[in-house]
């Protein structure tokens, strides 16, 4: 089902759909496995999908109390509404300020993004880069997932500590980065 969904999503809205099938376990894994050394308690996933992200951290991941999840493709967010009645479902990623405040939250833990940056403008990605970094707690954890090495210049420019995993059992393969923000 979750392949079907996200491939007709793609299909409908290439632009704002990263890939034509979800995220692989080898990814999935990968990322819950450090979400649980970091052990935030509020987190944010941009760019959620059909929720097999979702679906982990909700399930894998007992230290997360917070989880706001967001979609902007409308038949992936109405997926996840219907999955995941629990969690609080937005559509635009760029509304992360308003979601908090709606929420009774000002800072996260952790932000989590699958979000097809390749088809940002330089202004967007400049803008989300500053998002996130401002809705981080000082130590906080970003983990972003890409199909390429294009994100790397932007994330050195805005977090000191960063590292990248490569996860070749994806289709396409793709690349984990892991960055933290300064105390």
């Amino acid at each position: 089902m979750d392949k079907v969904l996200f491939l007709k999503s793609f299909l409908r809205s290439p632009l704002q759909v990263a890939s034509i099938i979800p995220s692989s376990p080898f990814i999935v894994n990968n990322i819950v496995r450090h979400v649980n050394k970091i052990k935030p308690a509020a987190v944010a996933e941009l760019g959620a999908g059909t929720g097999v992200l979702t679906r982990a951290l909700d399930g894998r991941c007992p230290d997360i109390q917070s989880l706001l999840v967001f979609e902007n493709e409308q038949s992936l967010k109405s997926h996840l509404e219907n999955e995941f009645s629990h969690l609080p479902v937005y559509a635009d990623a760029f509304s992360l300020a308003d979601a908090l405040k709606e929420q009774g939250m000002e800072k996260l833990d952790c932000i989590i993004s699958a979000l097809p940056v390749s088809w940002f403008s330089q202004k967007q990605i400049e803008e989300l880069m500053s998002m996130i970094y401002s809705h981080l707690h000082p130590g906080g954890s970003f983990i972003m997932f890409q199909f390429s090495l294009q994100m790397r210049k932007h994330l050195r420019q805005t977090f000191d500590d960063i590292s990248i995993k490569f996860v070749p059992f994806n289709f396409l393969p793709a690349f984990v980065y892991y960055c933290k923000k300064s105390v």
